[in-house]
Formats: C-alpha cells, structure tokens, sequence
C-alpha cells in the first residue's frame, strides 16, 4: 500500500493526466477553490474526507483504494452487508430522539452518528439493537450538555 504522501503524488499526476487543474477538481468535489491544491502541496488535510475521496474517484475514474493510504476494503465489504432492519431501527430512533427533544443536527453530523451507532449494534438482533441505541443515544445526549 502507498503512503499519503505517494497518493497526493498520483492525484496531482491523475488531474493532470484528465486535462483537469486544482481549482476545477476543488470546485467539482464541492470544496472551496484551493482545497485539493491545499491538499497536494501542503498536506492539508492530511487526508481527504470519505465524500471528497468518493467524489474525486468518480471524477478521476479510479477506485477509492488508490486515492488513500488506508486500507478500504473492510468498509466497502461490510457495506455491501448493511443490515436494513438493524439501519431503520437506529435511523427512527435517531429521529424519535431529535423529535422529542425539538433538536436539530446537521445532516452530516446526524449520518457520523447514525453510522456510529450502527459500527456498535450492527451484529445484534433487532430488540437487542433497539434497546441499545436508546441507550447511546441517552449517552450522546448527556455528552452534548457538556460540550
């Protein structure tokens, strides 16, 4: 597997190789106009996030794999096992949870949560699950009152 440093290498050399520059893949990922330039030449971020890995390998054509130096395959092989009933249970009772207590969250802070809890019930069964995720949800709670 390559280092982080060999990946910003074989993305800069894959813009250049699709006729493309730093600001217009920036701009396609959805980022500010200096983000992959920024991610290139000085290291920052240190790496890319999952949805600008995701949005660059469909705009470079490649897989997820070689746009990183972590391995993926663990994740991309438990997604395609994603146990539905166990995602609803976790994505109702998220929404229940946010409901009652008139909350609002980002979206993108509700699906690191979501995911989160599912990482931690994903192998049980579905009461076992329920009764687990009320109790997170209880635990996140009691951790956004004192942050």
């Amino acid at each position: 597997m390559e280092n982080i440093e060999e990946v910003r290498k074989k993305i800069a050399r894959l813009i250049v190789e699709k006729g493309l520059n730093y600001a217009q893949v920036s701009l396609a990922i959805g980022k500010n106009i200096a983000y992959i330039q920024q991610f290139i030449k000085n290291g920052s971020p240190r790496r890319l996030g999952e949805v600008e890995r995701h949005k660059l390998a469909q705009l470079l054509q490649v897989d997820e794999q070689e746009l990183t130096d972590l391995p993926l395959n663990i994740a991309s092989s438990a997604a395609s096992a994603v146990n539905s009933d166990i995602l609803g249970v976790i994505i109702e009772n998220v929404e229940e949870w946010l409901e009652s207590r008139s909350a609002h969250i980002p979206p993108k802070d509700k699906a690191e949560l979501i995911k989160l809890i599912y990482l931690k019930v994903c192998s049980e069964s579905t009461s076992v699950a329920n009764e687990k995720v009320k109790n997170f949800l209880d635990i996140y709670s009691e951790f956004k009152k004192v942050n």
